[in-house]
C-alpha cells in the first residue's frame, strides 16, 4: 500500500512545472509569512483570484519575473 501512495506522490509531482524542492519552499515561505505565494506561473490565477475577495482590502496581489525568467506572484497581507 505504501508504494500505491508513493506512486501517486510521484505522478502527481511529475505533473508540476516546478521542482519538489521548490514547492517545499514556497510552502515554508507561506507558513512563515502567513500570505499566499508561489513561484509558479500556473498557481498565479488562483492566488490573484482569492487575494482580497473575502473583503479584506488590506490585501494587495504582487506579481515580478524570477531570475529564470518565470513568473512569481504573492497576496500581501
Amino acid at each position: 500500500m505504501k508504494y500505491f501512495y508513493l506512486s501517486i506522490f510521484i505522478l502527481l509531482s511529475g505533473c508540476t512545472s516546478q521542482s519538489l524542492k521548490d514547492e517545499f519552499a514556497d510552502a515554508a515561505i507561506e507558513a512563515l509569512t502567513g500570505n499566499d505565494y508561489s513561484r509558479n506561473p500556473s498557481s498565479c490565477l488562483a492566488i490573484k483570484q482569492r487575494c482580497g475577495s473575502n473583503g479584506n482590502h488590506q490585501e494587495w496581489y504582487q506579481e515580478w519575473y524570477q531570475e529564470n525568467g518565470m513568473l512569481a506572484c504573492a497576496c500581501n497581507k
